[in-house]
């Protein structure tokens, strides 16, 4: 078992966007809605966010701090591979919640409509 430690914020990560996409898919949020405008979306925010990441790590501001639930693999310096990731899982996040929220509000305005 100490085996798979390291791979375990990994995992997490890969089982939570997991869970993103299903529910994209059972609510037509993001990538099911418009593919196209949630790849555009998603690689200008994730790349904006590695930029932001790296003048962090620039300036002595972000550092990798150690953990053992980590891979190990670095990217760059101080940039483990678990960071775009996690930078791509909050960016569909962000996506699939206002879009739900749309959904929401837009179901509510309708209902008060046809009171």
């Amino acid at each position: 078992m100490e085996t798979l430690l390291p791979f375990a914020y990994l995992t997490i990560l890969l089982v939570t966007l997991g869970c993103m996409v299903l529910c994209d898919w059972r609510w037509k949020l993001a990538f099911f809605l418009d593919a196209r405008r949630a790849t555009i979306l998603s690689i200008v925010v994730v790349v904006a966010f590695l930029v932001w990441d790296g003048l962090g790590i620039a300036t002595g501001s972000f550092f990798r701090g150690g953990s053992d639930y980590m891979t190990g693999i670095i990217l760059a310096p101080e940039m483990p591979v678990e960071e775009p990731l996690f930078l791509f899982f909050l960016t569909y996040l962000t996506i699939n919640l206002t879009s739900g929220a749309r959904l929401l509000l837009n179901a509510a305005t309708r209902k008060e409509q046809n009171a």
